[in-house]
This record gives structure tokens, C-alpha cells and sequence, in this order.
């Protein structure tokens, strides 16, 4: 519902002088909205939870493929895996780690039922108009999402032009390649947004070869002055090659298709309510194969087919000091997942389904410097019953250019879809932060958190997350201007006291940027220390410094023509939290991207 929650009237009773200035400097107007974490917009300095945006423009400037690239930048989520271009990846975000975050794309989840487990390196950079990321339990708005969500809300066709788009082509080192086009714009009420692509790559690794192709379509009727009807339709293909796993004697390749549809409605019923909803139907099919790597026989084969259909309907009303949003979806997820293991002659099939209800209500009430903002959600599942998801977060503004925030939150996780697993994961958070520009040419924020979990309901393990992260970044001088981040997170298990194996401990991220619309660069570095047992055969002893340019060689007034370049890892360091997952050493590419 991000996609729809975009396009709502601006609340601008919610929105004050001081909230605009407060991060005007380091943001474009249009991203000090988000519609994340209550699925209605609101002014990101009025929303409680923690939450990073990231621009298309943004996203240009990183030379990215794919969403996994796009989310290794944000201070605090760690992307591992990330072995090739496209790649299969696991996210986490402070210690929680992939199964607990839900990936969105156009507020519809890409994740598999059977597992909770999305690949941001199938989603496309080129589609992208923002990525909000929010850390920590969003269950009181999208039910299952105990670790945080990720929110990509797409491209809408382009207002003011018939026919306009953009075409690239970069290509690299080991057959990396990466052609994108795209086309878009508005005839009379009717406006549509076309896109396609296919990443490659032989890999920097023996048997760690990559393919991706997608397809995206959005059509777009506008009612009037009253709303806007649109259908879209995603397709996302990739065929990785995991590596080969020598210490168990094998090799591992993934196949995954993932198609989407939906048909959606944005209706302004009155000045003050406004009416979404829209109707969808996904199907996903992975296949993993392994093959014995001394004897070249089959190890294993697992394949899942699943296939789900629903919808949601959402009110927003906002009257004085309220912005009231409610609203209802429903779910039918069914899966077949097989499991076949020749060499032991194991064989198994899993039929299961499951049907869900999720009932959510939020307010957002400010006055003067302060808001609040409750929100509850009860969600019915056939699999594993009901869950609560209570949360409460504020702010307040101390002055015209320092906030205040607090959050805390009840969250859960769908256990795994299978009839021998029916407790879900859940967990409270409480989250308090500041965000300043008080101190001169210089923005900060500040947050503290602590996530204690309770995994696999009644057998349980407890576990604690607890730690704080710093992001700071200068006002542009002479067009150039520095970012920082730290994140320290204490994971543990409560029981035995023993550290959370493969949770970043300690993570860095300084970059040095400069733009003067003709010319750009970007020197970026990265450190993860890993908690990791010796037998996972990590090595994290190296900041990854990457340096992207750009060249706007040419410009008129509806053309613009870039040559483009990235050097990765530079100085050839190593940085994995598991040998099968070694990132590729040093290694070039350079493309072309026009816009007309």
C-alpha cells in the first residue's frame, strides 16, 4: 500500500515550518515524507520509528543493480552473500536477520511463504522511485515483519511527457553485464511506465555465475480529481549459482520466478477521506539443486510452487490534530514444497496453505511540537493462529532543528509454512533516538535500541539485541560533502549468556561524495566484525572501499547522456562472515546511461 499511500494529499495540517527546515538541507523536499510505518504519509520528522530513505536519484549515483546493492549502503543492515552481481543475498538488520524482515514491492510482499525469505537481488534498481527502510517490528501495520521492513515503492508513469525513458548498458570484469530500459508517460487520463532488463555474470568465484531478467508494466487511469486506478505487473527471474560447498562435498544452483499482479484503487471520497484497496495474485517457484561434487551424482533436489491471491482496503481520515488510517487485508497462501534426496533415498512432499486476516488501526495526533502515535493490529492465521501487535511511538521537537524520538513495539514472525511448525517468533522493542542539525553544516542522528526475541514460541531460545547506531553527514561545500555511520549491536542468547553467531557486531560506513551536476563521485567504504565461529572460515579484517564516477557528457532540454564507472573493492580486502559467501576481490566496470 506504499504505492497508493504515495500518491494521498500531502498532511499538511501535520506538517509545520520547523518539520520542513529540519532536514531540508540534507533531503529533497519530496523525501521528508514517508508512508511506511502507519501506511499513510506522514512527515519523516513526525514518524517514531527508525527509518532511512533512499532516493532513485540516490540510487543512480550508486552505480546499483539491484536492491541488495542499494540496501549494503544503509548504515545498520548487513547484505552478505553478495558474491556476484544479482546474487543471491541475506539481509539483517541489528541482528535480525533475513526471515525477519519482510521485503515490499509496491506494499505486496516478494517474500516465499514457505520460509519468510526474500532476494533483494532479484528486484531491479531501475523501477525504484524510493526504498524506505524501517528497523525494527512493524507488525502493528504489516503483521509479519518482527525485524523491520523494507519498502520499495516503484516508478509512476511521468506526468508531463507522452513518451520519455532511459536506456543503459554497463559491462565489466568475468562477463558482467547489465543492459535496462524504460519508457514512460501520461496521454490524457492515461499514463503507463514500461520496464526491462537482464543482469549477468560469470561470477568472481568458481561456480558462482548469475542471471537475472525482469519486467515491470504500470497503467494508470486517472478519475478526475478524485483518484487514479492502476494495474501493474511484475515479473523477476534470477538463476544463481551458490558456490561449490567443498567441505560437504557438494555444489548448489537456485532457480526462482516470482510474478506478480495487482489492481488497485486511490479515491478521494471528501477533502478529509480518502479510500484504497487493491486486489493481487503472486506465484513463486524455486527450485535448489545440489550435486555431489567427488562423484557428480545428484545430492538433492527441492522444489516449491506457491501461489497467492488478496487484497486490502485502507481509510484515511484526517480532521484537526488526527490522521487517523485503518484498514483490512486478506490472504490465501497455498504451497507445494518437495523435497528429494536420492542418495538416501528421501523423499517428502509438504501440501500446506494459509489463510490470513489483519485488522490494523493507527492515529497520528500532533500538537505544536509533539505527536503521538498508537497503533494495534490482530491478525487471524489458519496456520498458527492469532497474534496482538500493539506498538506506541512520539516525537518531539526540541527545537526548530532537533527531534526527539521513542518507539516501542510488540512484533511476531510466521513460523515456517509446514504443518510441523505452528508457533510464530515474537518480541518487544523499544527504541528511542535524537536527530539534530543544531551543530553547523552538520546533520545527526542517533538511535538506541533493544529487541528481545522469543524464537520458536515454547522451545524456545530468548534472545537479546541491544546496541546503538550513529549517522551523520555534512551540508554540501563546493559541492562535495562526507557521510558516516556506526553500529554497535550486543546480540545474545539469554539462556546460556553466549554471544548470537554471525551478527555484526561492529559496523562502519564513511563515504566522500561530490556532484556538481556535470561531474560525480562517490569514495565509499565499508567494515563489518562479524561474531563468527572459527569453522566458518570468515575473514574480516578490511574496509571495502568502492569509488563510483560520472560523467554528464551531454544536456539539452529533454536529453541527457552519462558515462558512468565503478571501481569495486579497490584495494582487494577480504570481508565475508562465511567462506561459502567470499566477496569478490578487486574488479572494474563501466557503462552509459541516457535519459530523453
Amino acid at each position: 500500500m506504499g504505492l497508493l499511500a504515495l500518491t494521498l494529499p500531502f498532511t499538511a495540517h501535520a506538517e509545520t515550518d520547523s518539520d520542513r527546515e529540519l532536514l531540508e538541507l540534507y533531503y529533497e523536499p519530496q523525501d521528508l515524507t514517508v508512508s511506511t510505518a502507519t501506511r499513510s504519509p506522514r512527515p519523516l520528522s513526525r514518524s517514531a520509528e527508525n527509518i532511512t530513505v533512499i532516493t532513485a536519484e540516490q540510487i543512480e549515483a550508486m552505480n546499483a543493480h539491484t536492491l541488495a546493492d542499494v540496501l549494503a549502503t544503509v548504515p545498520g543492515v548487513q547484505v552478505s552473500g553478495n558474491t556476484a552481481p544479482a546474487s543471491i543475498t541475506f539481509t539483517e538488520f541489528a541482528g535480525a536477520t533475513t526471515r525477519y524482515i519482510q521485503i515490499l514491492v509496491d506494499g505486496v510482499p516478494i517474500d516465499d511463504q514457505f520460509d519468510n525469505f526474500a532476494a533483494p537481488g532479484m528486484v531491479p534498481v531501475q523501477i525504484i522511485e524510493r526504498v524506505e527502510v524501517l528497523k525494527g517490528p512493524a507488525s502493528s501495520s504489516w503483521g509479519n515483519s518482527l525485524g523491520g521492513i523494507v519498502n520499495v515503492i516503484t516508478k509512476e508513469p511521468a506526468l508531463h511527457a507522452s513518451f520519455s525513458g532511459a536506456a543503459s548498458f554497463s559491462g565489466g570484469e568475468n562477463g558482467t553485464r547489465d543492459g535496462r530500459g524504460e519508457v514512460s508517460g501520461t496521454v490524457g487520463s492515461f499514463g503507463y511506465y514500461l520496464s526491462g532488463g537482464n543482469v549477468k555474470s560469470n561470477g568472481f568465484h568458481s561456480f558462482n555465475a548469475t542471471e537475472n531478467n525482469n519486467a515491470y508494466a504500470k497503467l494508470r487511469w486517472n478519475l478526475a480529481d478524485r483518484g487514479s486506478l492502476r494495474l501493474t505487473f511484475n515479473s523477476m527471474e534470477t538463476a544463481p549459482q551458490i558456490g561449490l560447498i567443498t567441505f560437504a562435498d557438494y555444489s548448489d544452483r537456485l532457480k526462482i520466478r516470482f510474478l506478480q499482479s495487482t489492481i488497485s484503487l486511490d479515491y478521494n471520497l471528501t477533502d478529509r477521506l480518502t479510500f484504497n484497496t487493491f486486489f493481487k495474485g503472486s506465484r513463486f517457484d524455486y527450485t535448489r539443486i545440489d550435486d555431489t561434487l567427488s562423484t557428480g551424482e545428484r545430492f538433492s533436489t527441492i522444489t516449491s510452487d506457491e501461489i497467492t491471491s488478496g487484497g486490502a482496503a485502507i481509510l484515511t481520515w484526517r480532521q484537526g490534530v488526527h490522521t487517523l488510517t485503518g484498514g483490512v487485508e486478506f490472504d490465501h497462501g497455498q504451497t507445494k514444497t518437495s523435497f528429494d534426496y536420492p542418495l538416501f533415498l528421501f523423499n517428502q512432499t509438504i501440501d500446506a496453505s494459509n489463510d490470513k486476516w489483519g485488522f490494523f488501526l493507527n492515529d497520528t495526533i500532533t500538537w505544536e511540537r509533539f505527536s503521538i502515535t498508537p497503533a494495534v493490529r490482530y491478525d487471524l492465521t489458519s496456520h498458527s493462529g492469532d497474534f496482538f501487535s500493539p506498538s506506541l511511538g512520539a516525537t518531539f521537537s526540541v527545537t526548530d532543528k532537533t527531534l526527539l524520538r521513542a518507539y516501542a513495539a510488540r512484533g511476531y514472525n510466521l513460523p515456517i509454512l509446514n504443518p510441523a511448525y505452528s508457533t510464530k517468533d515474537n518480541g518487544w522493542t523499544v527504541q528511542a533516538g535524537l536527530e539534530t542539525t543544531d551543530i553547523p553544516f552538520l546533520w545527526l542522528k542517533g538511535t538506541w535500541f533493544r529487541n528481545q526475541f522469543k524464537e520458536r514460541g515454547d522451545t524456545v531460545t530468548r534472545t537479546l539485541r541491544e546496541g546503538f547506531e550513529i549517522e551523520a553527514r555534512t551540508a554540501p561545500i563546493y559541492n562535495s560533502w562526507l557521510t558516516a555511520g556506526y553500529v554497535f549491536t550486543d546480540a545474545k542468547n539469554l539462556q546460556t549468556d553466549e554471544k548470537l553467531p554471525a551478527v555484526a557486531r561492529h559496523t562502519w560506513d564513511l563515504g566522500l561524495h561530490y556532484d556538481d551536476r556535470t561531474f560525480r563521485g562517490a569514495l565509499t567504504g565499508a567494515y563489518r566484525w562479524w561474531n563468527t565461529p572459527d569453522y566458518f572460515g570468515a575473514e574480516y579484517n578490511n574496509f571495502i572501499w568502492d569509488l563510483n564516477l560520472g560523467w554528464r557528457f551531454f544536456r539539452s532540454d529533454n536529453t541527457e547522456a552519462e558515462l558512468f564507472a565503478t571501481g569495486h573493492n579497490l584495494f582487494n580486502g577480504a570481508q565475508y562472515h562465511d567462506e561459502i559467501f567470499k566477496n569478490p576481490g578487486r574488479w572494474f566496470e563501466g557503462g552509459l546511461r541516457i535519459k530523453w
